[in-house]
């Protein structure tokens, strides 16, 4: 070795443990790893190096920055976005497509693979739902599973509202946009439909019902059209006879109020006396205005078929359906007296012969006190009413019209006028003047004997009906 060689190295030994030495010396290095950060201490010359000393293993699909071979020298900051072995499968063509390449967020998979996301698509990844622009949670291998959002159109209340939802049924598109189906609303489509299947889906409110039925109120929702369908809706059947109010074939009440009429009808057997009539014959052996009673009458026997209805359980009409006669009535016979015999009665105006004794309700009238509006000055047979005229029903005067009658208190009148008195023919209306009547006095009598003074001819019945 020649002096100057010697000398070379003697110069180089120093600079090369100098140099050693900066290079084997610690340094603090940041790593950053898909956007997170720590900071190390290593002695390693290279960022492969500085990344294995911190515990990284990179793999052959991460991007490192600076390149791993690269020397420390100068080196602050360390960045590694890490790769996957990426597979996207697509819900709505049933594709796996693999991608290889380093990507921070599912927005940029996607369209490495080809798809390009709208708000509204769903993203997970290894099963896991993630939003589609934050970092990807995993490393290594890494199946990004993409459900592009469904446009659908949702009409309610006269308006539509378009939505997108990746839900695999309308119920769920619907709950998840917030839309709330109540109870008894009803929808164009069962809830389980597809949602590509559906354009537009239209949602129907219900009605608020009470329906009044088997002595309960029912509170229910329904949009049915008619009363009947509501009635379905709501579980209510009409059987038979039935009928609700308003009708089946009616529209919903705008009160909201149904009733049910439970019908039902049943058919009765009775049995009924049948009255019996009384014949009447005359009796000369009697006293006029006798009577006797010559065979006694007897009720006949029917049965009567009577169909009886009930509304909710009372009764509100009967019907006869037929009648049969198990016993004809037998009539009774009355025999009558002809036999006109004369009594006496003792009165101011001397002893009087009468024919007939008769209790009756007496009244009073004069030709302007009638009862009526106007005055009636003359009597039926055409005489003028004062006192002495009589009145009494039509069906007497066909009898007694013209015959005398003593009247105690009043005195001896002749029937020649008609009237009228309530509920009775026993009645007889004692003639005044306008003068008279006023100055009468008690005018009703409502319980007196009068006494039939005749003439009558021979053979008159005074039987007074």
């Amino acid at each position: 070795m020649t002096r100057k060689i010697k000398l070379i190295l003697l110069l180089s030994l120093p600079l090369a443990g100098i140099l050693a030495g900066y290079l084997l010396m610690g340094r603090q290095i940041v790593i950053t790893v898909n956007g997170d950060s720590r900071e190390i201490s290593t002695h390693a010359l290279t960022v492969r190096g500085a990344l294995r000393s911190a515990g990284y293993e990179t793999g052959k699909l991460d991007s490192i920055d600076p390149p791993a071979s690269a020397w420390l020298n100068g080196i602050g900051e360390i960045i590694v976005t890490r790769g996957y072995a990426l597979q996207v499968w697509n819900d709505a063509t049933g594709e796996l497509i693999p991608v290889e390449a380093a990507f921070d967020t599912p927005a940029q998979m996607l369209v490495a693979a080809g798809i390009t996301p709208v708000t509204g698509d769903e993203v997970r990844v290894n099963g896991l739902p993630v939003s589609i622009n934050d970092p990807i949670p995993a490393a290594g291998k890494v199946v990004l599973q993409y459900a592009p959002a469904i446009r659908m159109t949702v009409e309610q209340d006269g308006q539509q509202t378009v939505v997108r939802t990746t839900s695999t049924y309308i119920g769920k598109a619907l709950w998840d946009e917030g839309i709330v189906v109540h109870g008894g609303d009803a929808l164009s489509l069962p809830y389980t439909t597809a949602p590509e299947d559906v354009a537009p889906l239209s949602i129907f409110k219900a009605i608020p019902l009470v329906i009044s039925a088997d002595g309960r109120d029912l509170s229910t929702f329904a949009t049915a059209n008619t009363v009947g369908e509501a009635l379905a809706m709501a579980g209510v059947s009409l059987e038979g006879m039935d009928y609700s109010k308003p009708a089946e074939s009616d529209p919903l009440p705008s009160d909201g109020r149904i009733r049910v009429v439970r019908v039902r009808e049943e058919v009765l057997s009775e049995q009924q006396n049948i009255p019996y009539s009384t014949d009447t014959i005359t009796d000369e052996s009697l006293a006029s205005g006798e009577t006797s009673i010559v065979s006694a009458g007897e009720f006949g026997l029917q049965e009567v078929r009577v169909k009886v209805r009930y509304e909710n359980g009372e009764e509100v009409s009967r019907k006869t359906e037929d009648t049969v006669v198990l016993k004809q009535p037998v009539n009774e016979v009355k025999a009558i007296g002809t036999n006109l015999s004369l009594n006496t009665i003792d009165t101011p105006y001397g002893t009087l012969s009468y024919y007939k004794a008769v209790t009756v309700i007496a009244t009073s009238y004069s030709p302007c006190n009638s009862g009526t509006n106007t005055c009636l000055p003359t009597t039926a047979m055409g005489t003028t009413v004062k006192k002495g005229v009589l009145a009494v029903s039509p069906s007497w005067y066909k009898i007694l019209k013209g015959t005398k009658i003593y009247v105690p208190g009043y005195g001896i009148g002749t029937v020649q006028d008609t009237g009228s008195y309530p509920n009775t023919s026993y009645w007889i209306d004692l003639g005044y003047t306008d003068e008279e009547f006023a100055s009468a006095g008690t005018l009703t009598f409502p319980n007196i004997t009068v006494y039939l003074l005749g003439p009558f001819a021979e053979g008159t019945s005074l039987v007074l009906p």
